[in-house]
Order: C-alpha cells, then sequence, then structure tokens
C-alpha cells in the first residue's frame, strides 16, 4: 500500500515536472533565444525559435498524458484517445514544418530591411493551410486523386473567370521575383504618383505618398510603366540647390562662403552625408544678379527637403552678415 502511495507521488511530481519544463521552455527559454538570433542576425535560429511557440508545452502534455499518466488511466481509455495522439502529434509536426518556412521567409524579408510582401506571406499561408488539410485527409483515409481530377477539371473555368485577377496575381509575383521594387522603396510613376512602397498585396501595390495618403495600384499596370526607383542601387542622391547672387558679388568669397555652409549644413542636419565634399558651380549671369547651384547629397529622397530647408536658411544669413548682396528686381514705372 506504501509503495503505491509512492509511485503514485512519484508520477505525480513527474508530471508536474514534465509540465513546468515544457511552460519554461515555451515561456522563458524560448523567447530569450529569439531575442539573442535576432540580434545577431541569424535568420535560420530565429525562424526556429518562432517556430516552436507552443511545441514544447504541447510535446510535455502528450509525454505526460501519453507516457507518465498510466497509473491513474486505464488501459482502455488510453486505448479509445490513441487515434486522437496520433492525430494531434501529425498535426503539430506539419504545423511546425509550415510555420517555419513562413517564418523562414518573413524574418529573411525583415532583417533584409525589404519589409512585409503581403503576396508571398498569405501565399505561404495557403500552402500550408492545403499542407494541413491535405494531412487531415490522408489520416482520415480520404483519397486525394479524385479530388485533384475535380480541381484540375474546373480549372479551366476558373481561370476565364478569375482573369483579371489572376493577372494581377502573377504580375505581383513577376514585381517580387524580378525585384523591380520592394517595400521601403521611394518610387515615381510615369503618371506623376510617388511615395513610399508600403506592400505588395495579391492584385494590388500599396504606395503611401508623402501627405500620408495610400496609393492603390493594379499589379498588372505596375509592370506596364515606367517607375523612377530613388532608393536604388543606392538610397543616397543628389540633391541640387539653386541659389543667386547680386552681380557685384565677390564670387570668389562667394564660393568660400557657400561651401562653408554646405560642409556645415551636411554635417549638423539629419539625413545629410557628412563625408560628402559638396561642390558649387556658376551657371548664368544677367542684370538682376549671379545665379549657381550647389550639389548637397542626402541618405534618402525624403532627407532633401530639410537638406535644402536648412541650407537656403544658413545661407541667406551667412551672406546677409559678409554683406554679399541678394539679386533685386528694378521696376520702372514710366510716367504719364
Amino acid at each position: 500500500m506504501m509503495t503505491n502511495e509512492l509511485n503514485g507521488t512519484a508520477t505525480i511530481v513527474l508530471i508536474a515536472f514534465t509540465l513546468l519544463a515544457g511552460l519554461i521552455l515555451d515561456g522563458l527559454v524560448r523567447p530569450r533565444v529569439r531575442r539573442w538570433a535576432d540580434a545577431r542576425n541569424r535568420i535560420v535560429i530565429e525562424s526556429i525559435a518562432i517556430a516552436l511557440g507552443g511545441q514544447f508545452t504541447f510535446w510535455s502534455l502528450v509525454i505526460a498524458l501519453r507516457f507518465l499518466a498510466g497509473p491513474f488511466i486505464d488501459a482502455t481509455t488510453l486505448a479509445a484517445w490513441q487515434p486522437v495522439f496520433d492525430l494531434a502529434v501529425v498535426l503539430a509536426i506539419t504545423i511546425f514544418v509550415v510555420r517555419l518556412l513562413i517564418n523562414l521567409v518573413d524574418t529573411y524579408l525583415r532583417h533584409r530591411q525589404i519589409g512585409n510582401i503581403s503576396l508571398i506571406n498569405n501565399l505561404l499561408r495557403g500552402l500550408g493551410a492545403l499542407a494541413i488539410g491535405g494531412t487531415l485527409l490522408v489520416r482520415y483515409g480520404v483519397p486525394l486523386g479524385p479530388l485533384l481530377t475535380v480541381i484540375a477539371g474546373s480549372s479551366l473555368g476558373l481561370t476565364l473567370a478569375l482573369r483579371e485577377p489572376l493577372a494581377n496575381f502573377f504580375a505581383g509575383v513577376q514585381i517580387i521575383a524580378s525585384n523591380r521594387v520592394r517595400p521601403g522603396d521611394f518610387i515615381r510613376l510615369s503618371t506623376g504618383e510617388e511615395g513610399v512602397v508600403t506592400d505588395i498585396r495579391w492584385s494590388d501595390t500599396y504606395i503611401r505618398q508623402l501627405a500620408n495618403n495610400i496609393i492603390i495600384i493594379p499589379n498588372s499596370q505596375m509592370i506596364t510603366q515606367i517607375v523612377t526607383n530613388f532608393s536604388r542601387p543606392e538610397p543616397e542622391l543628389a540633391v541640387l540647390v539653386d541659389f543667386a547672387v547680386g552681380p557685384n558679388a565677390d564670387l570668389a568669397r562667394t564660393e568660400e562662403l557657400v561651401l562653408e555652409v554646405a560642409r556645415a549644413v551636411l554635417a549638423e542636419t539629419p539625413g545629410g552625408v557628412a563625408t560628402f565634399e559638396p561642390l558649387i558651380r556658376f551657371n548664368a549671369i544677367d542684370a538682376a544678379g549671379i545665379r549657381f547651384t550647389v550639389v548637397l547629397r542626402g541618405q534618402s529622397f525624403t532627407d532633401q527637403f530639410l537638406l535644402r530647408h536648412e541650407f537656403i536658411k544658413q545661407l541667406h544669413t551667412r551672406l546677409h552678415h559678409e554683406g554679399i548682396a541678394l539679386p533685386t528686381h528694378v521696376v520702372r514705372v514710366s510716367g504719364a
């Protein structure tokens, strides 16, 4: 009697330890491994850590019920629940594999700063759902051959009915495969719209304008338009600023001051490339004054606006302080 009680107590302790170990691995160890892998750009390890979410708890529960709870559950009950255990194990393995593949792609895109592409994620989720559904059908003995035959027979009618959506879908696949644009790129279309690509979905590409409006363009139109990508091959770009001084200005002194201001702006303004040596080129002269263009360099397309703003403001102040006159327009009014 005492031995049976000790065995029962030991089994309860072992079951509790198994469940606690699963919870600790799932709730404490796995998130730490994920953060460690994320910080060190270990894509595979991070994807495995994400895909293992809930797996430790599930397997600890399976071990506790299937192998440790024998003294508390009779053999008949275990035998009756055996098909449920087998199905749960098959589904757990299938779900892990599907999640691993999805997370590998998602983690790769995130670490490469490509952003989220809904078309790829949804396609992988759809294929994963098909894999899980196929696993269930095979498990229950449902033949897949007749089902695939029905799907193949109806594919022609579906293709005709969904011609436009399918065209947009394959156009989206072409956009991603050709790497023309990707989320985060600043682009301008031949029709004049411009903004940051935020997502490429089943049928549309989403572009966020600087005014925070969203432009939705069908993928089939995206591949037929001329697209200017300001983020390729690198996001840095030249920032041209036109300015002018009076016709009697000392050009050597003007050039010196302009370059000093330009260097300071590039070094102090967020988005400026501090290592770039600015340029100045005088390009026109008339009765009003002497015009020139200054070349700065910004880290991205949107940085040009702040750089141009700061440069004009500081240059105007500096020229005024140095006594260099700006162009003036003389309006002559003839008397009657």
